[in-house]
């Protein structure tokens, strides 16, 4: 083929400089974008695990709150999360400038994938959080804080994964978010749970764990989340160009043994303690937890160092679930133990397995304790988790507290009781019908014999008619 015969097609043969990048970015932005959509039905994988957890009154409520998770967390970090962890003036702290996220034609092919895959890293770390507030939280005063949670882990994505972050300056490594992400959010969850208190009987019988409203949904969401996981892990190389894809497939083959490293501490766990029984949420937790533990090492442990890594820490949040039940934490979902434990674990996890990487760099030139690397880098780890756990404690405390002044954050007795499907959404349902009708004739029952509770006598005797009324009139409307 001459040169003559088609000149527009030979010079375009001839690529420049610029054209390569161009591609090279092109083919980043196509894995950064499939990885981002797998994360995202991890919010499909917590509605479905979290419903199938709580009792059946509140299972629909819990899926409408990891939507107002998408919903309001999601504007919240294209108004000013996305600026706050990666805008173009950045300091050792904070970034800012690119608020409500922009960008123009050159360079907005990268910008918003990178948008796209941290919104759902962002949503990801907030939904924790509605775990641990399940079956007791006012739905209004839980969506105010779903948008003002998006600071907590803001700040801490760009001090961990900005080049001149904070923690990143002291040579941390998290690069599928064990620390940034999940301790992160665990901790949100814990500081709730507290200030929320129990849910009304949880402790009255012993510390048992609560029967699971719906099995078949939990194990449903759990599997949701383990394909997620696939591309939460093998999308933290940011890319495939270069060496990256190399970091990507060992991130994949990693995650999955690292499940089964906790499935079957989990399985043998509860077939030890249960008495040859296997049960369904010393599973779950198990196969959780060792995921959270391997997201911060994914894409530079080995295979054997991932069975590891994720049977211990299988098996450190099987052994925080009973102590933290036993200092009447409710924590309905685990979530502390699961991500909070398992999080802190994969962080220091890093500083004792890793080994120098020289291809990407991605251990800062570092190595871990057991590698020769000395205690640099677990030091670094270390204070990492120590800074993530302090911020993400004392910014939710506040946070929580601040709504609890304004609005109040739990629902008063009656409403914990008939449960939230029906109080904030109308809905009855199986689950919640023959409580509904119970609770209506004891409140009749005490109006007739005038023995209800002093000063809520008229709240009492017309509560769940005065709602059934109130959700009629609506539908009519």
């Amino acid at each position: 083929m001459s040169e003559t015969t088609f000149p527009e097609l030979v010079s375009k043969n001839f690529s420049t400089g610029r054209d390569r990048k161009s591609n090279d970015d092109a083919n980043d932005v196509v894995w950064i974008l499939t990885s981002a959509f797998l994360i995202f039905t991890m919010q499909s994988g917590y509605a479905l695990l979290e419903s199938g957890i709580v009792s059946r009154k509140n299972e629909v409520n819990i899926l409408i709150k990891n939507a107002a998770n998408v919903l309001l967390g999601g504007f919240a970090y294209w108004a000013f999360g996305f600026s706050l962890s990666f805008g173009n003036h950045s300091e050792l702290w904070y970034a800012s400038g690119d608020f409500f996220t922009k960008a123009n034609e050159d360079s907005m092919g990268m910008i918003y994938a990178k948008f796209v895959f941290q919104l759902a890293y962002a949503t990801t770390s907030t939904t924790l959080v509605s775990g641990s507030m399940a079956e007791r939280c006012k739905f209004t005063a839980y969506c105010v804080f779903t948008f003002l949670n998006t600071i907590v882990y803001a700040l801490p994505a760009g001090w961990m994964w900005r080049n001149d972050g904070f923690l990143a300056s002291l040579g941390s490594v998290d690069i599928g978010g064990s620390g940034t992400v999940h301790l992160v959010g665990g901790c949100c969850g814990l500081v709730a749970s507290v200030i929320l208190g129990p849910r009304i009987g949880r402790y009255d019988r012993g510390n048992e764990p609560l029967p699971l409203g719906n099995p078949t949904n939990a194990m449903l969401g759990l599997f949701m989340l383990w394909w997620g996981w696939l591309g939460f892990s093998a999308g933290s190389t940011f890319g495939i160009v270069g060496d990256k894809w190399k970091y990507s497939s060992r991130a994949s083959v990693t995650t999955i043994l690292a499940s089964m490293g906790g499935g079957l501490v989990g399985m043998t766990f509860s077939f030890l303690t249960k008495k040859g029984l296997h049960d369904i949420p010393i599973l779950m937790d198990s196969v959780m937890g060792s995921l959270v533990a391997i997201s911060g090492g994914c894409a530079i442990l080995r295979p054997w160092e991932a069975l590891i890594i994720g049977g211990l820490g299988a098996l450190l949040v099987l052994l925080a679930i009973p102590i933290i039940d036993w200092l009447h934490i409710d924590d309905p979902v685990n979530t502390f133990a699961v991500h909070g434990i398992g999080g802190l674990w994969g962080m220091l996890a890093i500083g004792l397995l890793s080994e120098r990487d020289f291809l990407r760099n991605y251990t800062r030139g570092l190595s871990g304790l057991l590698f020769g690397g000395g205690w640099q880098l677990l030091g670094a780890q270390a204070l990492s988790a120590g800074v993530l756990i302090s911020w993400s404690v004392v910014t939710s405390f506040i946070l929580l507290n601040l709504v609890k002044i304004t609005l109040g954050l739990r629902m008063s007795v009656d409403e914990e009781i008939m449960g939230p499907d029906f109080v904030d959404h109308c809905i009855q349902h199986d689950g919640n019908r023959s409580i509904l009708y119970a609770l209506s004739q004891r409140m009749n029952d005490l109006h007739r014999t005038q023995v209800a509770t002093p000063g809520s006598e008229k709240y009492n005797k017309n509560y769940v008619e005065k709602k059934s009324r109130q959700c009629k009139d609506v539908e009519e409307t």
